[in-house]
């Protein structure tokens, strides 16, 4: 009879925690267990034992000498025409940026090819670390010919970067060509991501275009393969490769 009762509580915990954790949301803590267990009434080893099996589970991890949070599941990106602040925002995570550098450049022989423009133009060349619920998941590099967004400030690059260009200079990206390709990273990109030298990322280069054909940015994203998942909806008769939009 103690042990059914047992399991019954433990039960009851693990639904509990379960509403805690989705109200909570991927990259929170959870209340300590001593707050917890005082809160529903129940003994500290009977919700560690439950909080144990939802670690078990891979919905929770515990931080040594930090808590217990929410694990941050993987972001599935149907690819297309959205941005990383639109993907975030539908999944109910909070998006954010730190730039990591903001400068203009003068377009060389490849990237003056690439973008279809004069050799030696200027160029905005943006990098960002993007964040979901204040957890680094990517490094993102854009560049955009100056003369297309001649005004473009620090300011718009707190959040889409595909909003601001639309809505201040009407650059409106309608098709875009991607290539993406799984990697190790280098250390100084696995520092700002906060993984190890071994954790897999995937690197996608993409090349926009609005609707008179004119490349309107060119951007190479670098994902950790543990926050983000890629998917692609292919119908009958579409060639070979895939097509979709920048991530900004």
């Amino acid at each position: 009879m103690l042990s059914s009762t047992k399991t019954r509580t433990r039960d009851l915990l693990r639904g509990r925690l379960r509403d805690l954790i989705a109200e909570l949301g991927p990259g929170r803590r959870l209340p300590s267990e001593r707050d917890l267990s005082a809160d529903w009434g129940v003994a500290r080893m009977t919700l560690r034992a439950a909080v144990d099996e939802l670690v078990a589970e891979g919905l929770l991890e515990r931080r040594h000498g930090s808590g217990t949070y929410v694990v941050f599941s993987p972001v599935l990106r149907v690819l297309g025409l959205t941005s990383f602040t639109q993907d975030m925002r539908a999944r109910g995570i909070e998006p954010s940026s730190r730039i990591l550098d903001f400068r203009t450049i003068t377009a060389d022989d490849e990237l003056a090819a690439t973008l279809r423009i004069s050799v030696g133009s200027p160029v905005h060349w943006v990098s960002r670390l993007r964040l979901g619920n204040a957890e680094p998941v990517a490094i993102e590099s854009v560049r955009i010919p100056v003369a297309y967004a001649p005004q473009l400030t620090r300011s718009d690059l707190q959040g889409s970067l595909y909003e601001a260009l639309s809505s201040r200079y009407g650059l409106v990206a309608s098709a875009a060509s991607m290539r993406i390709e799984p990697l190790l990273p280098d250390s100084a990109s696995a520092e700002l991501l906060g993984i190890g030298p071994d954790q897999a990322c995937l690197r996608l280069h993409m090349v926009d275009t609005d609707p008179s054909g004119r490349v309107v940015m060119v951007a190479t994203c670098l994902y950790r393969g543990d926050k983000y998942q890629l998917r692609a909806e292919v119908g009958a008769g579409a060639g070979p490769g895939l097509e979709s939009g920048a991530d900004s």
